[in-house]
């Protein structure tokens, strides 16, 4: 279980399993990204402990059984039923279904693609995504901040958000339901021939917990079962 750590009022302190109350103990403010938690965490005998509040803010679940307290999916197939090649971790390989507690992400293909409107040469990654909440949602508004494509040498292509905006980004998906895109990255050259162009080496689509819960239509509706919930997907790899 990794463990997670806390700024509270410039003390770092370790992430409590519960929370405690004491009278004579003082309490501190807890603020996640930005966000002000529900509950105040506690200090008893020189440890400062947080809330669980605070934890579901970083998209960490819990589940109380017993006398023993579960922080995150006990399990991939507690949370991502119904696939042999499915797991909860966010990196895997193509034909690997990855699950953050929100979206179920398979990258299906990767083919050369051709130059395009002021772009070059460059690649297309398929990619299918399904919405594992009860709630509809849309990938923008559970805090995308970037996709990228990385070539071996470490560096980036040119992502045609533009076109991607309605079919993937803004596309409106209810529970259970998914969309199947092709993303398109681009070198900026028009003149660079496509064999100038390496095979992808990962494709990342990087998302922030923090962005799902200061604001959004769906903050409090859905949350991700991990504080980290980016998908990195190896390409040089096939599940």
């Amino acid at each position: 279980m990794k463990k997670i750590t806390l700024l509270v009022s410039a003390l770092l302190v370790p992430a409590l399993l519960g929370t405690v109350a004491l009278a004579a103990s003082p309490t501190y403010s807890v603020i996640v990204n930005g966000q002000v938690a529900p509950d105040q965490a506690i200090v008893i005998g020189g440890k400062t402990y947080v809330p669980l509040t605070a934890l579901k803010l970083l998209g960490v679940s819990s589940s109380l059984k017993g006398s023993t307290l579960t922080l995150g999916a006990q399990n991939a197939a507690a949370i991502a039923p119904g696939g042999a090649n499915q797991r909860a971790s966010l990196e895997g390989c193509v034909g690997e279904t990855l699950f953050n507690g929100v979206w179920r992400m398979t990258v299906r293909k990767v083919e050369a693609i051709g130059p395009d409107v002021g772009l070059g040469p460059g690649w297309g990654v398929t990619v299918e995504l399904r919405n594992g909440t009860t709630t509809k949602t849309n990938l923008h508004d559970t805090g995308l901040e970037n996709i990228d494509l990385s070539l071996p040498n470490g560096n980036t292509l040119t992502f045609e958000e533009r076109t991607a905006e309605e079919g993937f980004i803004y596309k409106e998906l209810a529970q259970a339901s998914g969309v199947t895109y092709q993303l398109r990255f681009h070198v900026q050259d028009t003149r660079a021939p496509a064999s100038s162009v390496p095979r992808p080496a990962k494709l990342t689509i990087q998302l922030n917990p923090a962005r799902l819960t200061a604001g959004y239509l769906i903050a409090g509706k859905v949350a991700y079962t991990t504080p980290t919930p980016s998908f990195r997907v190896r390409l040089d790899c096939q599940k």
